[in-house]
């Protein structure tokens, strides 16, 4: 039954995925005077001397262009116990982090700070391997994209993508702070997804209903068993994936006659790109102190 509700729950980005972009209310963004990002589907909510420039802005649901990451099923946390607030600590003294979500059409939205320094909005999305930064955000973060830039393929509801992979120094959420974070940086979107690379380091909980997440460090990161933001079946998923593909270039390349020399070189070109993927990801796993037995 629980297994039945994770499946559920994380195959809903990708039915929204597959809705006409103008399903649902319109959303309004307005920014406070510290500087921090609000969104509502109510415009009476926001405050009056923001009202006329979140109405000009308003931004259409995003159903449409939501992708969701396919990766290896986690195991299912068990929700934490209940406390009095975010200063509260559960068991074995773990700090219990309660945070209110707002809505984005019939998604849930938080904001968290990056790197210590940049505001991104994020749909919640468990379902997603790594956290989702949409481009712009990228670059007011300074993260530069080259040609030493892992990469990565994602199955979206839209088919499969490649994009390239940075690691974060820091996720904050409303202090509940993930260090050394896996993120893509996909396409220009109003908001970015944030995804196992940053929830592997809690125990969550997501009550919809009454709009709030709660997370309490799990302890997995101190006890080794996530490393470089992965646990040990997100960094075999990926070597394996690599080298799967890698496999099949060989056994394209092996049916090709020597006659097809365009196409001969088309594969030995694509097959060198993906060995230089394998040595970048072999290079973040060192940096990680990822085990060899991880790798295989």
């Amino acid at each position: 039954m629980r297994r039945a509700m994770r499946r559920r729950a994380r195959s809903l980005v990708a039915v929204l995925a597959l809705l006409p972009a103008g399903a649902g209310a319109e959303i309004y963004r307005w920014t406070d005077a510290s500087g921090r990002i609000h969104f509502t589907e109510d415009l009476s909510q926001v405050p009056a001397q923001h009202r006329a420039d979140a109405a000009g802005r308003a931004l259409a649901p995003e159903a449409s262009r939501v992708q969701t990451f396919a990766g290896p099923e986690p195991e299912a946390p068990a929700p934490p116990a209940a406390h009095a607030g975010s200063d509260s600590v559960g068991a074995d003294d773990a700090p219990v982090y309660r945070i209110r979500v707002q809505r984005a059409g019939p998604s849930m939205l938080v904001v968290a700070r990056v790197n210590g320094s940049v505001e991104v909005p994020f749909l919640l999305d468990t379902g997603a391997t790594d956290v989702l930064l949409p481009r712009s955000f990228a670059q007011k973060l300074g993260l530069e994209v080259g040609p030493e830039t892992r990469t990565k393929r994602y199955a979206t509801a839209n088919g499969m993508v490649e994009h390239p992979v940075v690691m974060l120094d820091s996720v904050d959420l409303a202090g509940a702070v993930a260090r050394d974070v896996p993120a893509s940086i996909g396409p220009e979107m109003h908001f970015g997804l944030l995804g196992l690379s940053y929830f592997n380091r809690f125990n969550y909980h997501i009550d919809a209903a009454a709009g709030l997440v709660t997370l309490v460090p799990n302890g997995l990161e101190a006890a080794g068993q996530i490393r470089g933001g992965r646990s040990e079946a997100q960094w075999r998923s990926e070597f394996h994936a690599l080298r799967d593909r890698i496999t099949r270039l060989d056994g394209d390349a092996a049916r090709t006659p020597e006659s097809h020399g365009r196409e001969q070189r088309r594969l030995d070109e694509e097959r060198a790109g993906l060995a230089r993927q394998l040595a970048l990801l072999d290079g973040e796993a060192d940096r990680a102190r990822v085990p060899a037995a991880w790798r295989q």
